[in-house]
């Protein structure tokens, strides 16, 4: 199956938008589409912004913004001209990972450490199972590498659970994208890619 991967831009912005119109998600219930505004870079939640939106309407029209400001980052997979896939992959969201710290066992960086965190996935149903989120995972640290990131992360759930549509990503995947898990805590764990070498692996920090 040719998946072809592509960066989001500004002027993917309505397609983006489409993608997660058509899309089924969080178990299904319409008014429940996420159009992932929450995992956005910091700059969109510097006057006091809400992370969530009341309505499926109001969050569509704000992703399109966000998207097109920049603050929505990550890749789209296509097969042929139809968008299959999402990874939500973000660099410029400190807010939210300081968020997920209350949860997920994430060390403080040294300073200079440049860390790209992968938030979460979307695959379209049909899609599923066929290696479209590895070849978005494998896109996010190839770019990261380029970029001269130190680390990619995810924050997943040790038991991966599809059933309850855990948009995090099984472990299985990450370990065969070469990730390690650096820490757990009840259940979750954080799953972290060397690109380089860094001051965190000589020390252990």
């Amino acid at each position: 199956m040719n998946i072809e991967i592509e960066k989001l831009t500004p002027a993917l912005a309505e397609d983006y938008a489409r993608f997660f119109d058509m899309t089924p998600h969080d178990v299904n219930v319409d008014e429940h589409k996420c159009y992932c505004v929450t995992w956005r870079g910091d700059d969109s939640y510097a006057n006091g912004e809400a992370h969530w939106f009341p309505t499926r309407e109001e969050r569509r029209a704000r992703a399109i913004g966000f998207v097109r400001d920049g603050s929505i980052q990550g890749y789209l997979a296509y097969s042929g001209d139809e968008i299959v896939g999402w990874c939500n992959a973000n660099a410029d969201c400190q807010t939210c990972v300081d968020y997920l710290r209350s949860y997920w066992p994430i060390a403080q960086y040294p300073t200079g450490v440049r860390v790209k965190s992968i938030f979460c996935f979307m695959i379209a149903p049909e899609m599923q199972r066929q290696g479209v989120a590895t070849a978005l995972v494998e896109r996010v640290c190839k770019d990261a590498a380029d970029e001269g990131f130190d680390y990619v992360e995810a924050y997943i759930n040790k038991e991966f659970n599809e059933s309850e549509h855990d948009f995090r990503g099984p472990p299985e995947m990450f370990k065969k994208c070469g990730f390690d898990i650096y820490a757990q805590r009840d259940g979750r764990a954080v799953a972290r890619k060397a690109l380089k070498k860094t001051e965190i692996q000589e020390t252990g920090l």
